[in-house]
């Protein structure tokens, strides 16, 4: 429970907000590699409804008929942007010529295979009736294609006679059709897709007429986001738009937030006819969509992250309170037999004695000496970090460090064999020979009397490989990977009486470490040999 509270107060909020703060940069460049494709589709968008005007107005269709055709060409939503997409057309005294629709539909009649009737349901439809209309197709995409059997626009195989009755108000001359029921009639069933009690039918003749094919689109049918959205954008857009055409001096400016971006521009064609357009897109379904891989993955990783610091940090505060207490421990022993003599001095003791106290208490004052230095030499290491390198002679450096054992080695009767290659390698000198000294001062120290003492160095491949063998007793298995932690001593044997600070084996660990090497110690039939491995 505590570790759980330590995580959630320390290291996993600084992680979760390195992620968070990541995935804000990650969200703007998405948003602004969106935004540069919505500008590329608008304008592909606009090049073709000034291409539709083109070909409308210098067609062979009546003028008044043009209009109805522009209009039921125009494209009207960003599909793949949860977007919508409005044009307008006027004349240069203002008078509106063509518009995009919410609800676009053509309609074929029997026999023709042509298009040429337009069903207009915005003048008609109430916006509640258009998110019904939107809904339908969104839930069934098939609604917005119908193909009867009369004009052989189906597949010979298809022999149940169906057709597309509309019954609304007709414009013969601009044939346009407004639509009060729209229902498509298949053998075994009727599927009405519009049916409205709108005013604009009041006191109006209403007419059936029967088509071959309908096609249906909505703008409210998008890829992520709702008919609701959709039709909340698009009624923005047309207000934006139709202030555009107002005649106010002010214009609406482009606008962009975290959830919705629009925009409007209107400029003249080569003919005078005043082109205009705005668009509206929600960037955020797109983005979520991109980035909800990349957020998962990395949330996890920000979340493992968090737990493996937390568990280094509890190790690295473990080792210094076991470092701390083994100081303490080993500072402890000399400081008591140091205050037992003084204490014993300052009483009237035989003379004799009086020089085997201070003999006792300059031997502990050593003592203590050595460990402070060897503490000082260990900080000195970890705080140095990488070593700086120069060219070493590894050879004559483990020479020069035994040279100077040959009457330790005498008095304990220990034979000592050096079996050499030259090597030569880049590192610290000082610390490497420090490095050395310290194997060759555990090996002294654990070799039986009588005993020998081997060392061999030799060239694998892009390493340097020491040995320092020693047939001292051999080690528990499990104590081998610790020896190299300070003041670790794996049995009783090796105690602190027969001399060393316990910090020898962890200066020489955080040597070759810099050095970016590696260290192990293992066990022989008789003994124990410690093997530091050097880059060359």
């Amino acid at each position: 429970m505590k570790r759980l509270k330590r995580i959630f107060t320390g290291t996993l909020p600084l992680f979760l907000l390195l992620w968070a703060g990541m995935m804000g940069i990650l969200w703007g460049l998405s948003g602004q590699k969106l935004k540069g494709e919505v500008q590329l589709a608008v304008q592909s968008a606009c090049q073709n409804a000034e291409s539709y005007y083109q070909s409308v107005w210098s067609g062979e269709a009546t003028d008044a008929r043009k209009p109805a055709i522009l209009a039921g060409w125009l494209e009207h939503k960003l599909y793949p942007y949860d977007g919508v997409i409005q044009f307008r057309f006027y004349t240069a005294d203002g008078q509106e010529l063509a518009r995009s629709q919410l609800a676009n539909s053509r309609a074929s009649l029997p026999g023709t295979g042509v298009y040429d009737w337009h069903l207009w349901l915005d003048p008609v439809l109430i916006p509640e009736e258009q998110l019904e209309l939107a809904q339908q197709l969104q839930k069934d995409p098939e609604l917005s294609r119908f193909f009867g059997t009369v004009g052989n626009l189906v597949s010979e195989e298809e022999t149940d006679e169906r057709w597309c009755d509309v019954v609304g108000v007709v414009d013969e001359e601009r044939q346009v059709l407004y639509p009060k029921t729209i229902t498509y009639v298949y053998a075994d069933q009727e599927i009405t897709l519009v049916d409205t009690d709108s005013s604009f039918f009041d006191g109006k003749e209403l007419t059936t007429m029967r088509f071959e094919g309908v096609s249906l689109y909505s703008a409210l049918v998008g890829s992520s986001a709702s008919p609701q959205e959709l039709l909340d954008q698009w009624q923005e857009v047309e207000q934006e738009v139709d202030l555009l055409f107002s005649g106010l001096d002010y214009l609406p400016h482009p606008f962009a937030s975290a959830s919705v971006s629009s925009n409007t521009a209107c400029y003249p064609l080569p003919d005078g006819t005043l082109f205009g357009y705005g668009f509206s897109y929600i960037p955020t379904h797109r983005i979520i969509e991109e980035l909800k891989s990349t957020a998962l993955y990395t949330l996890l990783a920000a979340i493992a992250m968090a737990l493996f610091t937390d568990h280094r940090q509890r190790r690295a505060i473990q080792r210094e309170r076991d470092f701390a207490r083994a100081a303490a421990h080993e500072l402890k022993t000399p400081l008591a037999v140091l205050r037992a003599h003084a204490e014993s001095l300052r009483e009237d003791i035989a003379p004799e004695k009086r020089d085997q106290y201070l003999d006792v208490v300059l031997s502990e004052s050593d003592r203590m000496s050595a460990l402070v230095g060897s503490l000082l030499e260990l900080a000195r290491t970890e705080a140095n970090g990488a070593a700086k390198k120069e060219p070493v002679d590894l050879a004559a450096l483990v020479r020069e460090v035994f040279a100077p054992l040959a009457l330790p080695l005498e008095q304990k009767n220990l034979h000592l064999q050096l079996e050499l290659e030259e090597v030569s390698l880049s590192g610290a000198r000082a610390r490497l020979e420090e490095a050395v000294e310290n194997l060759a001062s555990n090996a002294l120290r654990h070799a039986d009397s009588g005993g020998t003492v081997q060392v061999s160095l030799e060239k694998l491949s892009h390493r340097a490989r020491l040995t320092v063998y020693n047939d001292g007793p051999n080690i528990p298995s499990e104590d081998l990977s610790r020896l190299w932690e300070p003041f670790y001593r794996a049995d009783p044997s090796r105690s602190r009486d027969s001399g060393g600070t316990g910090l020898g084996l962890a200066i020489v660990w955080k040597t070759v470490e810099a050095h970016g090497g590696r260290c192990w110690a293992e066990n022989r039939p008789v003994g124990v040999a410690f093997v530091l491995e050097l880059p060359i």
